[in-house]
């Protein structure tokens, strides 16, 4: 996925692609990752030399004012640079010092000193860390004290980046109960710095301030300005660092790719056993996700107004920064095997990198101890706290021309509907209604003009555009609105406008909308599951009509059913695939039986359907003979992207919420620990599923890729439900709504519809299958 994203203005995108391509450019000609072992031996914090070329660039001012001789750009072109020079594990001082430039630009700092910056002659770093980051003894914090002549600074500033190569630093010191910053030289009497050995072979100081004297003029700000400065340049760095190990996690990972692609053993290359193609899958879509949290991130951070927010974007960015790196890098050591614990293979050099990395302003835990305090993240359950707040209810809306209203008030009128028209008591069911349940609400949407959302105006739908179509879906996931069996508006009917006949439109279309005709989808078989392709039920054409012998399983609600869509071999020639094609069946007629099948919570979800001597007239072949594989795909890759919808687990996370603030466990440190990683999980997905929504938004086809919101979606809401399970006790196994104080929340219900959605629209499993060989490009054996 493109690392700048369509929504930008036309003009920030070609200006963040021209930094993209001058850093991968030079990034390519003079950062060989090699270069790395002899600085080590040489015990080289960075190449003074190839610094300075960087501040030729302009990058070391890319965040300086214009009027203060600076670029006057923003966070998301930093991140850009930022994410290149990970790609090649570079330890040159970019983030320390164009944080530093960043910090005197704001505080509109003498010229000349940022001009010194800027052109590489003076190196300033900034001392960033917090103290909370080191476990064990409590480290002193600086004290400032006003004397005659200014100043006098004691204490401790500890994780310092190459702060044995700089010139003077940012210090921040308490002053009268204020923050204050000071710009101290390195060379001043009383300060002294130690450094210690870091894991990538760089250095990292501690700065030991005894009545160091510092003058007025030195003193940069303090009180509110001062602290604000500090967190905004803070939070800067944080996300600087995330676009590093993002960039870091692409490359490590693109390297073991080509590894596992050209390494032989047992006489094939190891990228064809599919334990580790789906190692290599689950390392891929920690990239991806990685990349989309940061990509959010980098565009929202400089337009954010509140500071809460925004740290809380840049904490979120690193955390997510810091499990892919750490991940990706440990793996890609144990993929490469005995090779990748030397030092001459480069893997070692990321490993190493990324445990420095990940150490500065926050590791996993920092972050998840703190976030599990947020209430950004556990906002108190009271009625005024919702998150759709400020999203109001309106009646109001164009029956015409849908795509006309701004998407907020189409959101508006939708919800009204929905919030006014369906039954509270059948909000979220337990489980899938039944059409004698809900047949009452497809009528409804029918007889409103809204039961095909997404079918041309002309052929009866609403003509919603995808950004509509997502609303229309989101509005209907958080009003709990039971699903209907809709295959036909789902999957017959759009199928049909694209595919079918004008006959087989007029004859279909009006009864789907109707609700006169039920469709069921005949995919899945007996030993055809996931593996689609190796179906075996047969369609023979003998004279106009077509005789079909088979078995269908896994069908959904197939006894409500009048109809069902089919997929049935009408060639043994060529590969599986090139001999399959689309029916559709009459199912009251001879030799259709269909058997329910009882699911692990009792339910009679799904059906075997039989079909023996099954006659279908050759009317109903949708497209050409043998093409229907290509129609079938189709419709499943749109179908994965609403499976690896949040909304799911958007609800889990709020019946946990709910369970947890009815028995105080959130005083349960392990509990909130747990939940606060997998909700953390929840906005990852978010950010992730609006990458590919956009996608959709802009009518273009969805990839392979897009199975990997299948993958992190439905084992997300899996463990999510295995917790609710879990934190219920001797009461989750109960069946039915279990009373927690004075909530009630079905726990069972969760956990069994978690099972089948790791399995549905291509298991899990096959997922992984169709990432490693559509898009990793994985040999097979």
């Amino acid at each position: 996925m493109s690392q700048v994203s369509p929504q930008r203005e036309e003009q920030d995108n070609e200006t963040l692609e021209l930094l993209r391509d001058s850093a991968i450019d030079f990034c390519s000609r003079s950062l060989d990752v090699s270069r790395l072992r002899s600085m080590r031996e040489d015990g080289e914090n960075f190449n003074p030399d190839l610094w300075r070329e960087m501040c030729d660039l302009g990058w070391a001012g890319l965040l300086a004012k214009e009027e203060l001789g600076g670029l006057g750009l923003s966070a998301d072109c930093f991140g850009i640079i930022c994410r290149e020079l990970g790609r090649v594990v570079a330890p040159e001082p970019l983030i320390e010092i164009g944080s530093a430039v960043a910090l005197l630009s704001r505080l509109d700092a003498d010229k000349s000193l940022l001009a010194s910056i800027m052109d590489g002659s003076s190196l300033v770093s900034i001392g960033l860390t917090e103290a909370e980051e080191y476990l064990g003894e409590e480290i002193p914090t600086i004290k400032a004290t006003q004397d005659s002549n200014g100043y006098l600074l004691t204490g401790t500033a500890r994780g310092i980046s190459c702060g044995t190569d700089m010139d003077q630093f940012i210090l921040a010191a308490d002053l009268e109960g204020h923050v204050a910053l000071f710009l101290v030289k390195k060379k001043t009497k009383g300060l002294a710095v130690s450094s210690i050995n870091l894991a990538d072979g760089s250095t990292q100081a501690t700065i030991n301030l005894s009545s160091v004297a510092v003058v007025a003029n030195n003193l940069l700000s303090s009180g509110e300005e001062a602290e604000k400065a500090l967190n905004y340049v803070r939070d800067l760095a944080r996300i600087s660092i995330s676009a590093y190990l993002v960039g870091l996690s692409e490359s490590v990972f693109d390297i073991t790719l080509d590894y596992l692609k050209t390494r032989t053993q047992f006489g094939q290359p190891i990228g064809s056993f599919q334990a580790l193609q789906h190692r290599a899958v689950d390392l891929f879509i920690q990239k991806v996700i990685a990349g989309s949290v940061l990509d959010e991130t980098l565009q929202g951070f400089d337009r954010e107004k509140s500071e809460t927010v925004r740290h809380h974007l840049s904490c979120r960015a690193k955390y997510r920064a810091n499990e892919a790196a750490l991940l990706i890098s440990r793996e890609a050591v144990q993929m490469h095997g005995g090779m990748g614990y030397t030092e001459e293979c480069n893997v070692g050099l990321f490993l190493n990198r990324a445990l420095v990395m990940v150490s500065r302003l926050g590791t996993s835990t920092y972050h998840a101890e703190r976030f599990g305090q947020s209430e950004l993240v556990f906002p108190p359950l009271t009625p005024g706290n919702s998150p759709d707040k400020n999203i109001s209810l309106s009646g109001e809306g164009n029956d015409e021309n849908w795509n006309e209203l701004e998407d907020d008030d189409f959101r508006k009128t939708v919800r009204h509907f929905f919030e006014t028209e369906y039954p509270t008591e059948m909000r979220y069911p337990s489980k899938r209604p039944r059409w004698k349940e809900i047949k009452f609400w497809y009528l409804r949407l029918s007889e409103k003009g809204w039961v095909a959302p997404a079918w041309p105006i002309k052929h009866g739908g609403m003509g919603l555009s995808p950004s509509k179509m997502l609303i229309f879906i989101e509005e209907q996931e958080r009003c709990g609105i039971g699903r209907a069996p809709d295959m036909g508006i789902q999957m017959v009917g759009p199928l049909l406008i694209k595919h079918g006949t004008e006959a087989q439109r007029a004859r279909y279309l009006p009864q789907i909308l109707a609700g006169e005709e039920v469709w069921c989808q005949g995919y899945s078989e007996p030993n055809a599951g996931s593996d689609l392709a190796s179906l075996k039920t047969e369609a023979l054409l003998t004279g106009d009509e077509f005789v079909i012998n088979g078995q269908k399983t896994w069908t959904t609600l197939a006894q409500d059913a009048t109809h069902m869509f089919c997929l049935a071999r009408t060639s043994k020639e060529g590969k599986p695939q090139a001999g399959i094609s689309f029916f559709l069946i009459d199912l009251d007629q001879p030799g259709v039986t269909i058997r329910p099948i009882k699911n692990l919570a009792g339910d009679e979800e799904f059906c075997e359907v039989f079909l023996d001597n099954v006659t279908v007239p050759a009317d109903c072949l949708v497209g050409e003979i043998n093409q229907g594989w290509g129609i079938a795909k189709a419709l499943l890759s749109f179908e994965r992207i609403f499976i690896g919808s949040p909304k799911q687990s958007q609800y889990a996370v709020k019946r946990l919420e709910l369970i947890a603030s009815e028995t105080n466990l959130f005083e349960n440190a392990v509990f909130r620990d747990k939940l606060t990683r997998l909700k953390l999980n929840v906005f990852d997905l978010e950010s992730t599923y609006q990458s590919f929504a956009e996608i959709v938004k802009r009518g273009q086809t969805l990839g392979p890729d897009v199975s990997l919101l299948k993958i992190w979606g439905t084992e997300t809401f899996a463990r999510l439900s295995e917790l609710m399970v879990e934190v219920a006790g001797p009461q989750g196994p109960i069946i039915g709504k279990i009373p927690f104080q004075d909530a009630e929340v079905d726990v069972m219900s969760q956990f069994y519809a978690a099972r089948p959605a790791t399995i549905y629209g291509g298991s899990n499993e096959i997922q992984r299958n169709i990432i490693a060989k559509g898009v990793l490009k994985l040999p097979s054996k």
